[in-house]
C-alpha cells in the first residue's frame, strides 16, 4: 500500500513539474484493495479442521491476506482473482488456447515461466490440472488470471516430475499461477 501511495505522489510531482509521467507498463495498474474488507471476506474461509485440505486452505488465505490479493473462492476450493476479464470470446471446456503463464510456489520459487522462455503454452481446456480447467472459464480471450491452487486441484500426491524423474513440483504443494490468455482457436 505504501508503494502505491509513493508511486502516485511521484507521478503527481512529475505531472505538476511539466514532465510527462513514466511510460505505462504492459501490466494493468494494481487493484486497490480495502484491507479491512479483504480480511473480513477471506478470514471467513479459515478453518480449525486439521485435514490437509483445510490446512492448505488456511495457508492460501493467509498468503492472500498478507499479499493483499483480491481473490474469490470457488466451490471446489480454488482461489482465483480475475486481473483482467478480457474482451474476446468466453472460454469453455474443450477450447484450444494459447497462453503465457508463470507458475510458482508460495515461497516465491518459480518452477515455470513461458515468457522467460518466450514460448507460450498451447493446450485444450480439459487436459490441464483441475485448477486451470476451472479457472480459465472465469475469463475471456485477452484476460489475465491469478490462481492460488490447493494441491488437490494441482499436482496432488504425485507432484510434477520431468520424464527423467527430476522433481519440478514436490507432492502436496500449494501453487500460484499467473495466466494470460493470448488466443483461442
Amino acid at each position: 500500500m505504501k508503494r502505491i501511495m509513493i508511486l502516485l505522489l511521484m507521478v503527481g510531482l512529475l505531472v505538476s513539474c511539466g514532465q510527462p509521467p513514466p511510460a505505462a507498463e504492459q501490466e494493468p495498474p494494481p487493484v486497490l484493495v480495502n484491507e479491512d474488507d479483504l480480511l473480513l471476506r477471506l478470514s471467513a474461509y479459515l478453518s480449525t479442521d486439521t485435514s490437509r485440505v483445510a490446512r492448505e486452505q488456511n495457508e492460501i488465505v493467509d498468503y492472500a491476506i498478507e499479499n493483499l490479493l483480491d481473490v474469490q473462492v470457488s466451490n471446489s476450493g480454488l482461489f482465483y482473482g480475475v486481473r483482467q476479464e478480457g474482451g474476446g470470446e468466453a472460454i469453455s471446456w474443450g477450447d484450444y488456447l494459447k497462453v503465457h503463464y508463470k507458475g510458482y510456489l508460495l515461497d516465491g520459487t518459480v518452477f515455470a515461466d513461458s515468457r522467460e522462455q518466450d514460448r507460450p503454452l498451447s493446450f485444450y481446456v480439459g487436459n490441464m490440472i483441475p485448477a486451470w480447467n476451472e479457472g480459465l472459464t472465469y475469463i475471456k480471450v485477452g484476460g489475465k488470471l491469478l490462481l492460488l491452487v490447493p494441491s488437490h486441484l494441482g499436482y496432488g500426491a504425485d507432484g510434477l516430475k520431468t520424464s527423467k524423474g527430476r522433481v519440478i513440483v514436490p507432492p502436496y504443494q500449494i501453487l500460484a499461477f499467473e495466466v494470460e490468455v493470448l488466443e483461442k482457436g
